[in-house]
């Protein structure tokens, strides 16, 4: 048995009044709504409205950090092109931004409002990090409609088809590629629900947990599609940055659990 996913013939999927929109922009906005509507239900349930409602004052501006983090990361890592091309770098809706930068700007921005609010910080971060490999799932497939984040040319089962006009020029000759966008979507979830199982048995576990353990098993995913994706933009030693990004949130998490539970 063979699957063979074949992308849209466009990325667009209207022009509004001279604007294009972007099946990308609108599975994103859809993955950012539906992980708020989520952490809100989430904090209704495990502690209070009067904490809901203060997620949802924050949540805007940590959005709006986390895409600035998003950008800056990817503009850093393409830093040859963007230096010659600077109106390029506030061109966002050309394309590129990264998740790590997106994580990392996000978590600091959180965090650092918290302790300014005088907040429980780790229980809003076990929340937050609960949604995150939902939204993260979702947006995945914005990478399926734009024809990018695939992975190596593939025989496999499963496999997607590539245009011409999409394809690394040593890859040319290929049709098929892994579908990288939809394994790592299928392991985002498969994240969840490791993580709604630890949230299920909280009183085994501290708070903390849920947050370490998506950073560490994320980063996990990560390495894995970093391997058989053929875009990545930063190599050291022939190995992705965002390798080695993974491999540091693996032993930041690792230490942060200790912290938890090991005096």
């Amino acid at each position: 048995m063979e699957i063979i996913i074949n992308a849209p013939n466009s990325p667009i999927l209207l022009n509004l009044f001279g604007c294009n929109l972007r099946y990308y922009g609108i599975i994103l906005s859809s993955a950012i709504f539906i992980g708020i509507i989520f952490c809100y239900y989430l904090f209704l349930k495990l502690k209070s409205k009067q904490e809901a409602d203060f997620f949802i004052d924050y949540i805007p501006f940590i959005v709006v950090f986390s895409i600035m983090g998003a950008r800056i990361f990817y503009v850093i890592g393409n830093l040859d092109f963007y230096l010659k091309n600077k109106c390029e770098i506030f061109l966002i809706n050309h394309g590129g931004i990264s998740i790590w930068g997106a994580i990392i700007f996000g978590a600091i921005s959180l965090y650092t409002y918290l302790k300014f609010k005088k907040k429980d910080i780790l229980f809003h971060f076990d929340v937050i990090s609960l949604a995150m490999p939902i939204c993260q799932s979702i947006g995945r497939f914005g990478n399926y409609f734009n024809q990018e984040a695939f992975g190596k040319p593939s025989e496999f089962f499963i496999k997607l088809y590539v245009d011409k006009i999409y394809r690394p020029e040593r890859f040319i000759n290929y049709d098929y590629f892994h579908p990288a966008f939809l394994y790592e979507s299928i392991l985002d979830i498969l994240i969840f629900v490791i993580l709604l199982i630890i949230l299920k048995n909280k009183k085994k576990f501290k708070q903390g947990t849920i947050f370490y353990g998506y950073i560490m098993l994320y980063s996990i995913v990560r390495i894995f599609v970093e391997y058989i994706r053929t875009d990545s933009v930063a190599y050291v030693f022939n190995i992705p940055v965002a390798s080695f990004i993974c491999i540091i949130m693996i032993t930041a998490s690792l230490i942060g659990l200790k912290r938890l539970y090991i005096k």
